[in-house]
């Protein structure tokens, strides 16, 4: 749960997706968007520039129209973004090689967009609100 000391939290491309792109859509499959929004009441929320790329691929591959993708694309601007700096490249690499060393699934191919994620918020010293399992025991990485 997100204390008062977490004030600012990176938010993964679902939850993200979940809360700012279709929320009404989420709720209709049962996820729980009015309890998420609860724990983020008050709290600064960043995504990382993957979440960002994934959410603007999704539009693409989705055909979305133009105001749909206008839309999205302003819920992204309204977000800030932490971008591939020295820091967050640092990170992902030593995540990888903590991953591959211990054995955590993580460390696969298939994640490595959550890497990324998962770096973004490590590197920053944030913690990662996600429903996504693979997080699960990451080396730093710290859950909401």
């Amino acid at each position: 749960m997100i204390t008062s000391v977490d004030s600012i939290v990176v938010v993964d491309t679902d939850i993200f997706s979940t809360l700012y792109i279709d929320p009404d859509r989420a709720a209709k499959r049962g996820l729980p968007v009015d309890a998420w929004r609860g724990k983020l009441t008050g709290v600064r929320v960043l995504i990382s520039f993957q979440t960002r790329a994934e959410v603007i691929a999704g539009t693409q591959i989705g055909n979305w129209g133009e105001r749909r993708v206008s839309d999205a694309r302003d819920r992204l601007d309204s977000i800030p973004t932490i971008l591939a700096d020295r820091d967050v490249i640092e990170e992902y690499a030593a995540l990888t090689a903590a991953c591959r060393l211990n054995g955590h699934a993580l460390q696969d191919k298939i994640h490595t967009a959550d890497r990324w994620v998962a770096a973004c918020a490590v590197a920053k010293g944030l913690p990662l609100f996600s429903r996504d399992g693979i997080y699960a025991d990451a080396p730093r990485l710290r859950l909401v």
